[in-house]
């Protein structure tokens, strides 16, 4: 982010604006503290004036999307400001996703439930709740999302993963039930699940699940939570998990890095062994062979969300 001038206050004055700027290498975070871009072993820096607490970041056109606790807003690469894309439905989004680079195809998982847009003539996004179909609460708060078509995604719940297909109207469970499921990849070979009980589920079509593993080293179960999956060029599986990062080495898992709430885990395709991890709390932390971890002093301490540099070109 470069700043030119004091802020967004004054937006008579085009020299006293905020431009968001990232370059192809940069790293992009969601934090509590708004969105901070860099690269492993060098600065980290902040986005400037705005900082909303972010959960989620998705690629849109020259820009991204960024889900909040208090809403959506999209970020132009080079733009002055945030533009605000949430009503007052629209609130503690979790995860956001697109079915094409229209507006009007985002799809958006909230505490409250899945919500998806209409378009006003005024160029104003309207939102609407597509989850009033499972009636527990915990049911419609929705923590993942992955979008295996269009009209069909996968939805994970404070209860266990969903189907949700024919663009919100109709809802299915699978067998991850009665648990929760904080974490979905997808890979060339299928689709991950990981859940509130150290498990990890796998499906080749992302609708018929199977059971992986469950999360354990040589020595005991781990009995974490997972909160975010990640993979490299080689199978590698990484899960960020409430007790730090779990990388699958066959039927095994080791664990790697510090023993913190990884609530991101991602790697870097360009260079495959290059994995950033951001911890809520404990900040950002990084590694090139995947044992020794250094951590960006400079960063927040909550990270959320992290989108390696192949996303966001």
């Amino acid at each position: 982010m470069k700043a030119q001038g004091s802020g967004p206050g004054n937006e008579s004055n085009e020299s006293n604006r905020w431009v968001a700027e990232w370059d192809n290498g940069d790293w992009l975070a969601a934090t509590q503290s708004g969105l901070w871009l860099g690269r492993p072993g060098a600065m980290w820096r902040g986005s400037g004036p705005y900082e909303h607490s972010l959960n989620s970041l998705t690629r849109f056109a020259d820009g991204i999307v960024a889900g909040a606790d208090g809403g959506l807003w999209l970020i132009t690469r080079g733009g002055p400001r945030w533009r605000q894309l949430h009503d007052e439905v629209l609130t503690l989004v979790e995860a956001v996703s697109m079915t094409s680079d229209e507006l009007q195809s985002l799809v958006v998982a909230t505490g409250y439930g899945v919500h998806l847009p209409t378009v006003t003539e005024q160029d104003v996004l309207c939102w609407s709740n597509c989850s009033e179909a499972l009636s527990a609460p915990s049911a419609r708060y929705s923590t993942a999302l992955h979008l295996l078509d269009s009209e069909t995604w996968l939805v994970g719940t404070e209860t266990g993963l969903f189907v949700c297909a024919e663009h919100g109207h109709r809802w299915s469970a699978t067998s991850i039930a009665q648990v929760a499921v904080r974490a979905l990849l997808s890979t060339d070979e299928g689709v991950w699940a990981g859940t509130d009980n150290g498990d990890i589920w796998f499906a080749a079509d992302g609708l018929a699940w199977q059971h992986h593993s469950r999360l354990a080293t040589a020595e005991s179960a781990l009995n974490e939570s997972v909160l975010a999956l990640a993979t490299n060029h080689h199978g590698t599986l990484l899960a960020g998990t409430t007790g730090g990062i779990v990388v699958s080495d066959g039927d095994r898992w080791r664990s790697t890095g510090p023993t913190l709430p990884m609530a991101a885990v991602a790697v870097d395709t360009r260079s495959p062994s290059t994995w950033v991890a951001g911890a809520s709390p404990g900040g950002l932390w990084w590694t090139e062979d995947g044992d020794a971890w250094q951590q960006a002093a400079e960063a927040p301490k909550s990270i959320r969300h992290l989108l390696p540099p192949d996303q966001v070109q």
